[in-house]
């Protein structure tokens, strides 16, 4: 299980003012979500559907899916443990640095595991191995795959199935979702959340989407009950209330990018691009851990310390674009930062 991660304000004795460390959509939890759920609370006096067949069929609906292609999920981190249980002792390439939950998974299932750094990712690379588990957009570094690249690494890997975790496809303008293109992808697995964009990330929804053979193969491993009542009650109202849950991305990816810049503009950080709405930089005086303890205890702001993702420095650092009023703090702590 992954050392260090993102939302661990709990760590700290100070209130969190404003909470830079998860990529969750900073808006909150959805009014009328909220009122469904309270509504709801008495559903956990009975089991939930076992299967969660009622929101696998409105999953498929709405992406205009075959029946038993989706297969829901508690959150994405089930997901991405049940594809590596049923293709235990693989050979498997991880594009990195990317979520460590991958490596967890195919190591406590004996994957011969290789790593493929993203900048030397193209669409002509080739892979000898049986997996290859791919971030797009990718976390923590924001990048984007698009789409017609994405197709034709897939096209030229034909032996080679793929993991795609499009947990944050919302969240760019530089990347198109496979799931309108999966009936010609039989070695494609797509990973999606509900978590994300809806702020519902305590809940632990997710799906995992696949031509049905190979989904299959997948699914023999689930246990029943994995998703609770609550979350499935969350999937049946966003589905059916979608207009709600639209996220205002091109003024998030336009306030994203002025974050980007003052944060750019001191000469103490390296920052990388991004496509989304978090961004990777590295603090070049003293170390990330150090930087999160000194912003929480003087500002209460929270970031995440991402040292700890395969192939990055002690000093590499990400934050998830919030309000104006939140991103003006950050950048006046770091600033502050800046001069110590």
């Amino acid at each position: 299980m992954i050392q260090g991660h993102g939302d661990d304000g709990y760590l700290f004795n100070r209130p969190i003012v404003a909470d830079f460390s998860s990529n969750v959509w900073y808006g909150g939890l959805q009014e009328g979500l909220k009122q469904h759920l309270a509504a709801r609370i008495g559903d956990i006096n009975h089991y939930p559907d076992a299967g969660a067949i009622k929101l696998q069929a409105m999953l498929e609906k709405q992406a205009k899916l075959s029946p038993g292609t989706v297969m829901v999920t508690n959150g994405g981190t089930e997901a991405i443990y049940l594809v590596a249980q049923a293709f235990s002792l693989a050979a498997t390439t991880i594009v990195v640095p990317t979520f460590a939950e991958y490596e967890d998974a195919c190591k406590l299932h004996r994957h011969q595991v290789q790593y493929l750094l993203w900048d030397k990712l193209t669409a002509d690379t080739h892979f000898a191995t049986d997996l290859v588990f791919l971030c797009n957009p990718n976390n923590p570094t924001g990048q984007a795959l698009d789409e017609h690249a994405l197709r034709q690494l897939i096209a030229h890997n034909r032996h080679t199935i793929f993991v795609v975790d499009e947990a944050y496809i919302q969240f760019t303008r530089n990347a198109g979702s496979l799931l309108p293109h999966l009936h010609h992808l039989p070695n494609v697995l797509v990973l999606r959340s509900l978590t994300k964009t809806c702020c519902i990330p305590g809940l632990r929804l997710g799906y995992l989407v696949g031509q049905q053979p190979l989904l299959e193969r997948v699914r023999t491993g689930k246990m029943p009950w994995s998703v609770n009542s609550l979350a499935l009650e969350a999937g049946y109202y966003i589905l059916e209330h979608p207009a709600e849950f639209e996220l205002p991305l091109d003024s998030l990816l336009a306030d994203t990018y002025l974050l980007w810049e003052a944060i750019r503009k001191m000469a103490e950080f390296k920052v990388y691009p991004t496509n989304t709405h978090f961004i990777l930089f590295e603090t070049l005086t003293g170390t990330a851990a150090g930087l999160k303890a000194w912003l929480v205890e003087h500002y209460g702001v929270l970031i995440r310390d991402a040292s700890n993702f395969y192939g990055l420095e002690q000093g590499h650092c990400r934050v998830a674009c919030r309000n104006a009023t939140d991103n003006s703090l950050l950048i006046s702590a770091l600033r502050k930062w800046s001069l110590i």
